[in-house]
Protein backbone atom coordinates (compact mmCIF):
# COMPACT_ATOMS: atom_id res chain seq x y z
CA UNK A 1 0.00 0.00 0.00
CA UNK A 2 1.21 3.00 -1.20
CA UNK A 3 1.92 5.93 1.46
CA UNK A 4 -1.09 8.04 0.18
CA UNK A 5 -3.37 5.57 1.00
CA UNK A 6 -2.14 4.71 4.29
CA UNK A 7 -2.56 8.43 4.96
CA UNK A 8 -5.79 8.66 3.66
CA UNK A 9 -7.37 5.29 5.97
CA UNK A 10 -5.94 7.00 8.98
CA UNK A 11 -8.03 10.44 8.60
CA UNK A 12 -10.87 7.88 8.03
CA UNK A 13 -10.25 6.26 11.13
CA UNK A 14 -9.85 9.62 12.83
CA UNK A 15 -12.90 10.83 11.24
CA UNK A 16 -14.55 8.27 12.14
CA UNK A 17 -13.98 8.29 15.59
CA UNK A 18 -14.77 11.99 16.20
CA UNK A 19 -17.87 11.49 14.68
CA UNK A 20 -18.47 8.19 16.83
CA UNK A 21 -16.96 10.54 20.05
CA UNK A 22 -20.11 13.49 18.90
CA UNK A 23 -22.54 10.64 18.81
CA UNK A 24 -21.97 9.41 21.77
CA UNK A 25 -22.26 12.75 23.31
CA UNK A 26 -25.10 14.11 21.91
CA UNK A 27 -26.90 11.29 22.62
CA UNK A 28 -25.97 11.23 26.34
CA UNK A 29 -27.02 14.84 26.02
CA UNK A 30 -30.20 14.01 24.17
CA UNK A 31 -31.08 11.17 26.75
CA UNK A 32 -30.73 13.80 29.43
CA UNK A 33 -32.22 16.62 28.33
CA UNK A 34 -35.76 14.91 27.04
CA UNK A 35 -37.28 15.86 29.87
CA UNK A 36 -34.91 16.83 31.94
CA UNK A 37 -35.08 19.27 35.62
CA UNK A 38 -32.01 21.62 37.03
CA UNK A 39 -31.19 20.81 41.09
CA UNK A 40 -28.80 23.04 43.06
CA UNK A 41 -26.62 21.21 45.43
CA UNK A 42 -23.98 22.84 47.78
CA UNK A 43 -21.05 20.79 48.67
CA UNK A 44 -17.87 21.80 51.13
CA UNK A 45 -16.00 20.35 48.27
CA UNK A 46 -16.06 18.27 44.66
CA UNK A 47 -12.87 16.64 44.68
CA UNK A 48 -11.97 17.15 41.21
CA UNK A 49 -15.54 16.14 39.80
CA UNK A 50 -15.85 17.19 36.05
CA UNK A 51 -18.98 18.74 34.42
CA UNK A 52 -21.06 15.98 32.80
CA UNK A 53 -20.06 13.53 35.35
CA UNK A 54 -22.99 11.16 35.37
CA UNK A 55 -25.49 11.57 38.44
CA UNK A 56 -26.83 8.09 39.92
CA UNK A 57 -30.41 8.02 41.74
CA UNK A 58 -30.10 4.54 43.76
CA UNK A 59 -27.57 3.31 41.29
CA UNK A 60 -29.56 3.65 37.92
CA UNK A 61 -28.12 6.73 36.04
CA UNK A 62 -30.81 9.41 35.65
CA UNK A 63 -28.53 12.53 34.76
CA UNK A 64 -25.17 14.64 34.75
CA UNK A 65 -23.54 17.45 36.56
CA UNK A 66 -24.83 20.71 34.53
CA UNK A 67 -22.10 23.24 35.98
CA UNK A 68 -19.97 23.97 39.02
CA UNK A 69 -19.33 27.26 40.67
CA UNK A 70 -17.97 28.59 43.07
CA UNK A 71 -19.68 30.31 46.38
CA UNK A 72 -17.72 31.33 49.42
CA UNK A 73 -16.10 28.31 50.37
CA UNK A 74 -18.18 25.71 49.22
CA UNK A 75 -19.50 25.09 45.73
CA UNK A 76 -22.72 25.27 44.01
CA UNK A 77 -23.13 22.46 41.43
CA UNK A 78 -26.46 22.12 39.26
CA UNK A 79 -27.47 18.46 38.47
CA UNK A 80 -29.69 18.14 35.43
CA UNK A 81 -32.17 15.01 36.30
CA UNK A 82 -34.85 13.32 34.48
CA UNK A 83 -38.35 14.78 34.95
CA UNK A 84 -39.39 12.21 36.86
CA UNK A 85 -36.78 12.40 39.67
CA UNK A 86 -38.27 14.76 42.53
CA UNK A 87 -35.41 15.23 45.14
CA UNK A 88 -37.00 15.51 48.90
CA UNK A 89 -35.35 16.81 52.37
CA UNK A 90 -35.06 12.88 53.65
CA UNK A 91 -33.07 11.74 50.39
CA UNK A 92 -28.92 12.44 50.71
CA UNK A 93 -26.91 13.67 47.46
CA UNK A 94 -23.00 12.43 47.82
CA UNK A 95 -20.46 12.51 46.11
CA UNK A 96 -18.69 9.30 45.62
CA UNK A 97 -15.51 7.54 44.25
CA UNK A 98 -16.03 5.05 41.59
CA UNK A 99 -13.26 3.67 40.54
CA UNK A 100 -9.26 3.33 41.20
CA UNK A 101 -8.34 6.05 39.43
CA UNK A 102 -10.46 8.56 41.55
CA UNK A 103 -13.22 8.90 39.50
CA UNK A 104 -16.08 10.74 40.76
CA UNK A 105 -20.17 10.55 40.54
CA UNK A 106 -23.23 11.80 42.57
CA UNK A 107 -24.93 9.71 44.29
CA UNK A 108 -28.85 10.37 44.89
CA UNK A 109 -30.02 8.23 48.19
CA UNK A 110 -33.65 8.87 46.98
CA UNK A 111 -36.39 8.55 49.46
CA UNK A 112 -40.11 9.05 49.28
CA UNK A 113 -40.78 10.12 52.86
CA UNK A 114 -40.25 14.24 53.74
CA UNK A 115 -41.26 17.10 51.60
CA UNK A 116 -40.43 17.49 48.36
CA UNK A 117 -37.46 20.23 47.30
CA UNK A 118 -38.34 22.72 44.36
CA UNK A 119 -36.17 23.50 41.69
CA UNK A 120 -35.21 26.77 43.22
CA UNK A 121 -34.03 25.42 46.61
CA UNK A 122 -30.02 24.43 47.56
CA UNK A 123 -29.67 21.11 48.80
CA UNK A 124 -27.48 20.54 51.10
CA UNK A 125 -25.18 17.84 49.92
CA UNK A 126 -21.71 15.37 51.25
CA UNK A 127 -18.74 14.44 50.10
CA UNK A 128 -17.08 11.26 51.18
CA UNK A 129 -13.51 10.46 51.02
CA UNK A 130 -12.00 7.98 48.14
CA UNK A 131 -9.26 6.02 48.38
CA UNK A 132 -6.60 8.46 47.46
CA UNK A 133 -7.50 10.81 50.18
CA UNK A 134 -7.54 7.81 52.69
CA UNK A 135 -4.04 7.10 51.65
CA UNK A 136 -2.81 10.21 51.99
CA UNK A 137 -3.99 10.72 55.55
CA UNK A 138 -2.83 7.20 56.28
CA UNK A 139 0.42 8.31 54.83
CA UNK A 140 0.59 11.19 57.43
CA UNK A 141 -0.44 8.81 60.01
CA UNK A 142 2.44 6.41 59.12
CA UNK A 143 4.97 9.08 58.85
CA UNK A 144 3.29 10.59 62.79
CA UNK A 145 4.14 7.13 64.09
CA UNK A 146 7.54 6.92 62.45
CA UNK A 147 8.60 10.18 64.08
CA UNK A 148 6.92 8.87 67.39
CA UNK A 149 9.12 5.85 67.15
CA UNK A 150 12.14 7.60 67.04
CA UNK A 151 11.62 10.06 69.48
CA UNK A 152 10.59 6.68 71.66
CA UNK A 153 13.72 4.87 70.91
CA UNK A 154 16.34 8.35 71.20
CA UNK A 155 14.84 8.68 74.84
CA UNK A 156 15.09 4.78 75.70
CA UNK A 157 18.90 4.75 74.28
CA UNK A 158 19.70 8.40 76.60
CA UNK A 159 18.20 6.52 79.44
CA UNK A 160 20.46 3.32 78.55
CA UNK A 161 23.05 5.29 78.27
CA UNK A 162 23.15 6.99 81.53
CA UNK A 163 21.77 4.01 83.54
CA UNK A 164 18.73 5.81 84.50
CA UNK A 165 16.68 2.92 83.09
CA UNK A 166 18.32 -0.03 84.30
CA UNK A 167 17.90 1.84 87.70
CA UNK A 168 14.11 2.57 87.76
CA UNK A 169 13.85 -1.14 86.67
CA UNK A 170 15.53 -2.51 89.60
CA UNK A 171 13.57 0.36 91.89
CA UNK A 172 10.55 -1.35 90.67
CA UNK A 173 11.80 -4.78 91.00
CA UNK A 174 12.56 -3.82 95.01
CA UNK A 175 9.37 -2.35 95.32
CA UNK A 176 7.38 -4.92 93.97
CA UNK A 177 9.34 -7.24 96.29
CA UNK A 178 8.83 -5.49 99.33
CA UNK A 179 4.73 -5.14 98.79
CA UNK A 180 4.64 -9.09 98.27
CA UNK A 181 6.49 -9.25 101.17
CA UNK A 182 4.60 -6.77 103.48
CA UNK A 183 1.39 -8.48 101.96
CA UNK A 184 2.51 -11.99 102.54
CA UNK A 185 3.48 -10.51 106.59
CA UNK A 186 0.13 -9.14 106.97
CA UNK A 187 -2.18 -11.55 105.76
CA UNK A 188 -3.04 -13.18 108.42
CA UNK A 189 -3.93 -9.44 110.19
CA UNK A 190 -5.74 -8.65 107.35
CA UNK A 191 -7.69 -11.86 107.24
CA UNK A 192 -8.44 -11.15 111.10
CA UNK A 193 -9.32 -7.70 110.12
CA UNK A 194 -12.12 -9.06 107.95
CA UNK A 195 -13.46 -11.80 109.92
CA UNK A 196 -13.93 -9.07 113.00
CA UNK A 197 -15.79 -6.86 110.39
CA UNK A 198 -17.80 -10.16 109.67
CA UNK A 199 -18.67 -10.49 113.04
CA UNK A 200 -19.75 -6.94 114.04
CA UNK A 201 -21.63 -6.74 110.84
CA UNK A 202 -23.50 -9.74 112.34
CA UNK A 203 -23.62 -8.78 115.83
CA UNK A 204 -25.75 -4.87 114.46
CA UNK A 205 -27.61 -7.05 112.46
CA UNK A 206 -28.61 -9.39 115.14
CA UNK A 207 -29.32 -6.13 117.55
CA UNK A 208 -31.35 -4.53 114.65
CA UNK A 209 -33.98 -7.83 114.10
CA UNK A 210 -34.18 -8.34 117.91
CA UNK A 211 -34.68 -5.01 118.73
CA UNK A 212 -36.79 -4.13 115.69
CA UNK A 213 -40.43 -4.36 117.95
CA UNK A 214 -38.16 -1.53 120.85
CA UNK A 215 -36.84 0.42 117.82
CA UNK A 216 -40.49 0.93 116.48
CA UNK A 217 -42.12 1.65 119.55
CA UNK A 218 -39.47 4.19 120.08
CA UNK A 219 -39.96 5.68 116.60
CA UNK A 220 -43.40 6.33 117.50
CA UNK A 221 -43.98 7.21 120.96
CA UNK A 222 -40.77 9.82 119.77
CA UNK A 223 -43.75 10.78 116.37
CA UNK A 224 -46.09 10.71 119.27
CA UNK A 225 -43.81 13.12 121.76
CA UNK A 226 -42.93 15.42 118.68
CA UNK A 227 -46.62 15.94 118.23
CA UNK A 228 -47.63 16.74 121.39
CA UNK A 229 -44.32 19.04 121.62
CA UNK A 230 -46.24 20.84 118.60
CA UNK A 231 -49.50 21.39 120.36
CA UNK A 232 -48.14 22.86 123.34
CA UNK A 233 -45.76 25.12 121.16
CA UNK A 234 -49.79 25.60 119.80
CA UNK A 235 -50.90 26.73 123.10
CA UNK A 236 -47.89 28.81 124.46
CA UNK A 237 -47.99 31.16 121.21
CA UNK A 238 -52.52 31.35 122.28
CA UNK A 239 -51.05 31.70 126.17
CA UNK A 240 -48.48 34.47 124.69
CA UNK A 241 -50.87 36.61 122.48
CA UNK A 242 -53.38 36.58 125.65
CA UNK A 243 -50.64 37.92 127.82
CA UNK A 244 -49.48 40.62 125.26
CA UNK A 245 -53.02 41.42 124.67
CA UNK A 246 -53.44 42.08 128.40
CA UNK A 247 -51.07 43.84 129.00
CA UNK A 248 -51.83 45.90 125.87
CA UNK A 249 -55.30 46.67 128.00
CA UNK A 250 -53.44 47.02 131.40
CA UNK A 251 -50.66 49.67 129.47
CA UNK A 252 -54.16 51.87 127.94
CA UNK A 253 -55.83 52.03 131.17
CA UNK A 254 -58.57 49.69 130.13
CA UNK A 255 -60.18 47.23 133.04
CA UNK A 256 -59.79 47.35 137.39
CA UNK A 257 -56.41 45.77 137.04
CA UNK A 258 -55.37 48.97 133.77
CA UNK A 259 -57.35 51.52 136.19
CA UNK A 260 -55.54 50.37 139.13
CA UNK A 261 -51.96 50.80 137.63
CA UNK A 262 -52.72 54.41 135.50
CA UNK A 263 -55.28 56.14 138.28
CA UNK A 264 -53.07 57.93 140.63
CA UNK A 265 -56.38 59.62 142.60
CA UNK A 266 -57.59 55.97 143.14
CA UNK A 267 -53.83 54.86 144.72
CA UNK A 268 -53.48 57.49 146.69
CA UNK A 269 -57.27 57.00 148.11
CA UNK A 270 -56.61 53.85 148.63
CA UNK A 271 -53.43 54.59 150.42
CA UNK A 272 -55.68 57.17 152.65
CA UNK A 273 -58.32 54.34 153.25
CA UNK A 274 -55.63 51.38 154.45
CA UNK A 275 -53.76 54.35 156.91
CA UNK A 276 -57.62 55.10 158.21
CA UNK A 277 -58.53 51.66 158.73
CA UNK A 278 -55.28 51.05 160.32
CA UNK A 279 -55.84 53.52 162.81
CA UNK A 280 -58.74 52.61 163.39
CA UNK A 281 -57.62 48.87 164.44
CA UNK A 282 -54.90 50.55 166.78
CA UNK A 283 -57.42 52.87 168.56
CA UNK A 284 -60.02 49.96 169.18
CA UNK A 285 -56.79 47.84 170.35
CA UNK A 286 -56.17 50.38 172.98
CA UNK A 287 -59.53 51.04 173.93
CA UNK A 288 -62.29 48.72 173.29
CA UNK A 289 -64.59 50.07 175.72
CA UNK A 290 -65.24 52.47 173.71
CA UNK A 291 -66.59 50.52 170.97
CA UNK A 292 -67.73 47.47 172.65
CA UNK A 293 -70.12 47.30 175.76
CA UNK A 294 -69.95 44.80 177.80
CA UNK A 295 -72.99 43.64 180.40
CA UNK A 296 -72.89 40.47 182.66
CA UNK A 297 -76.84 41.30 183.92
Amino acid sequence: MSRRAEVQVGIAMLAAAAILIVSVVWLKEMSVAGASRVWKVSFPEVGGLSRSDEVQVNGIRKGQVDSMTLEGDSVLVELKLAGDVTITRDSRVVIRNVGLMGEKVIFVDLKRSGAPYTTADVIRGEYEQGLGEVMGQLGQTVSAVSDLSAQLSEVASTLQKDGQLDTALRNFRTTSEELRMAVEENRALFGETVRNFAATSRTAKSLTVDRETQLKKGIDDFASAAEKLDRLSGRLDSLRAVMQSLSSRVDRGEGTLGKLVTDEKLYDDLNTSVASLRALIEDVKRNPKKYFKFSVF
